[in-house]
């Protein structure tokens, strides 16, 4: 073999293992890109489905108190109980809303979801909090899961045979001729962002109250 010969098999040497090295790093990115989307789905469906517990929960067919309340670009108050706190700016996570829950049954009572964001610089991101009441009836707040960029909530009302959505601010918290009571929600959608080392998912859940 000589001179040429050598050079010409060394470069296609070359050239096969740069190819093997880039499908192989390509594989490496789809698995990441899978198990990371598998882990925020996972994640995103152990929270829809506390929430749904509590949203469906609340309802109480055969009289009792019944409250469900969200708010646009809100978090909760941490010292007192079904308050909101609006948050702009840098404390907004993307504009992301808030609600809660209210039960007369006490094993079940009061149960409000929102994002807040924990960390510090790059490693800031926002969490999902459940909101409760301990047995000495202060509140305490709890993190489902993390790498959320937001959540937006929809209340609807069923129009004829179809269901109208409107956002937590277009709804009245008192009787009101001009807007819709929220006695008349019969519905909530729940749409969820996640991003976690440069992927992204989202999610969406309605639930049907049970007094519906």
């Amino acid at each position: 073999m000589n001179l040429i010969e050598l050079l010409i098999s060394c470069l296609l040497g070359s050239i096969v293992l740069m190819s093997i090295t880039q499908s192989g790093h390509q594989i490496y990115q789809s698995i990441e890109r899978h198990l990371v989307r598998v882990t925020l789905h996972n994640e995103a469906l152990q929270a829809i489905q506390v929430m749904g517990q509590a949203i469906q929960t609340a309802s109480l067919p055969k009289g009792g108190t019944f409250i469900l309340m969200a708010k646009d670009s809100s978090g909760m108050s941490n010292s007192h109980a079904g308050q909101f706190q609006v948050r702009k700016g840098a404390a907004s996570v993307d504009g992301s809303d808030a609600f809660y829950t209210n039960h007369a049954d006490e094993s079940i009572g009061y149960q409000a979801f929102f994002i807040q964001y924990q960390g510090h610089h790059e490693l800031r991101e926002g969490v999902l909090y459940l909101q409760t009441k301990n047995k000495k009836g202060r509140l305490q707040n709890d993190a489902l899961i993390g790498h959320v960029q937001s959540m937006q909530i929809q209340a609807g009302i069923k129009s004829g045979q179809s269901m109208e959505w409107h956002e937590p601010y277009e709804l009245s918290e008192r009787v009101s001729k001009s807007r819709p009571h929220w006695n008349q929600v019969r519905a909530l959608k729940i749409h969820i962002k996640l991003h976690k080392n440069r992927h992204s998912l989202e999610i969406e859940k309605i639930f049907a109250l049970r007094h519906s």
